[in-house]
């Protein structure tokens, strides 16, 4: 494969319809990310101007905080994207081993906020905030990515999908899995979402189903923060109210409030705090000098001041604030690490454990019209992990269990049968690539899993046939079939 310009170094990742290389652009010298799409799908023009549209949103919003795109083309059969490469890893990463300080988690989602507050302003919608989308250079500096799904507001065509659901499920605004229009205010309730997890670790609704999960976006309260971060509450109830009209109304609007909680001193920038020789921020939790609870409001904030009468409050509730950020700390770090986002399974066992859906948990009550919502959720849901090799694994975040849980919720849905075909037609050109290179203890253990999925699958059929031959090397089975 050669991209004039470029030399390719690497493959430094794989998804569902893309292919990612670490390359040098040689007039430049300089280290790239080229996206290549895959060779399946190039072939179909509404799948290739949905690739090279996620290129022309990025390159359109020049801002510190979302990522540089360098460059979109097609040469000759390949389709391209060319973009910053960064080797700081990505929020989900981090967040697996540390419990973000509040100045940290401020910090991160100021600047994430100000990058969709350019990308609002542009009628950008980016429909998939989530830690995963947000990368950081060497030097910390997080930047918002993966505009895949996202969509200008003043354009007619959605290139992406039905429109009826989009997002991930942990961190969607309810809004997403109904029909209709979403706008900025969408984005702002996945930040927040983020940001509840980072000052406490943990997510903010969980559940043993997907559905339970998307129903609990829609009615389940908003979660609370502990002791010492009641100065924070406010801020996240206007983030994650259920009520779109009673978020904050943009993102200038949040970015607005951030600024008035730094007057107040509730939380000072990364520099400020560099600059104080009082105070540490190299352990896990800012110093933080909480004032009294105060109820959520919808309106613009004033500015607000510490009563002097509380100054020599400030030692006990700072050393109530550190031992308890320590409590926090030591809890996550107990916790086991979250497994690999493996998408493809390699034997029988993986398939049936992992990729079995459970019956309907029945925690959350779901009405007939939440249903038809779930329902079109779990399609989109199923279709996009298909897009991105999640087939069998992880558990309970693949497209056969989504595809699986739309069959519990609908039997007999058309959509939920195709996508388990979908996912055997996936398998069935996972192992004949493993054939062709002659691996053909990994391409028969594809095939099997195929076959579970899709006995009648033409292709998996006659794979299974000739990697079952004696032969010698794939081309020389393939020949034998002819003889």
């Amino acid at each position: 494969m050669e991209i004039p310009g470029y030399e390719i170094k690497r493959q430094i990742g794989q998804g569902g319809m893309a292919t990612a290389y670490l390359a040098e652009q040689k007039s430049l010298g300089r280290q790239v990310v080229l996206k290549i799409l895959d060779s399946k799908v190039r072939d179909t023009p509404e799948t290739i101007e949905r690739f090279l549209n996620e290129g022309r949103i990025i390159a359109s919003l020049n801002h510190p905080h979302i990522i540089t795109i360098f460059d979109i083309g097609q040469s000759e059969q390949d389709v391209y994207i060319s973009m910053e490469y960064v080797e700081g890893g990505d929020l989900r990463q981090r967040m697996q081993h540390k419990v973000f300080a509040p100045v940290e988690a401020i910090d991160v989602i100021e600047k994430i906020a100000g990058g969709l507050a350019l990308a609002h302003a542009q009628d950008i919608i980016h429909r998939d905030v989530k830690p995963g989308n947000i990368l950081f250079r060497d030097d910390g500096t997080p930047l918002l990515s993966d505009f895949g799904i996202a969509k200008r507001l003043s354009s007619d065509a959605d290139l992406t999908s039905t429109g009826m659901f989009l997002g991930s499920p942990n961190y969607m605004a309810p809004e997403q899995s109904e029909a209709g229009p979403i706008d900025g205010r969408a984005d702002i309730y996945s930040l927040g979402i983020i940001l509840y997890e980072m000052l406490t670790g943990q997510r903010a609704y969980t559940a043993d189903s997907v559905i339970d999960v998307i129903v609990m976006h829609k009615k389940a309260p908003i979660p609370i923060l502990g002791a010492g971060f009641e100065e924070f509450q406010e801020l996240l109830n206007l983030m994650l109210a259920k009520n779109r009209q009673e978020r904050f109304r943009d993102a200038e609007s949040l970015l607005h409030f951030i600024a008035e909680l730094r007057k107040t001193g509730a939380v000072k920038s990364i520099a400020q705090m560099n600059a104080s020789p009082d105070i540490d921020i190299t352990g896990e939790h800012d110093l933080v000098i909480p004032p009294a609870p105060k109820k959520a409001r919808q309106a613009l904030p004033v500015q607000r001041t510490l009563p002097l009468g509380k100054i020599a409050m400030v030692g006990m509730l700072v050393l109530c604030a550190v031992v308890w950020g320590t409590l926090i700390v030591i809890e996550r770090r107990m916790q086991p690490a979250e497994l690999p986002r493996a998408g493809i399974a390699t034997s029988l066992d993986v398939v049936t454990h992992n990729a079995r859906a459970p019956a309907p948990s029945g925690q959350v009550a779901v009405t007939a019209e939440e249903a038809t919502q779930v329902a079109d959720a779990l399609l989109w849901l199923g279709c996009h992990s298909i897009e991105e090799s999640r087939l069998t694994t992880p558990e309970k975040d693949n497209a056969y269990y989504y595809f699986s849980r739309l069959s519990q919720l609908q039997p007999g849905h058309a959509g939920a049968a195709e996508g388990i075909r979908n996912i055997a037609a996936k398998y069935a050109f996972l192992a004949e690539r493993e054939a062709a290179e002659s691996r053909f203890d990994e391409a028969r253990s594809y095939i099997r899993i195929g076959l579970q999925l899709d006995p009648q699958n033409v292709a998996l059929i006659s794979l299974s046939e000739l990697t079952n031959r004696p032969h010698a090397g794939f081309w020389g089975a393939l020949a034998s079939l002819f003889n």
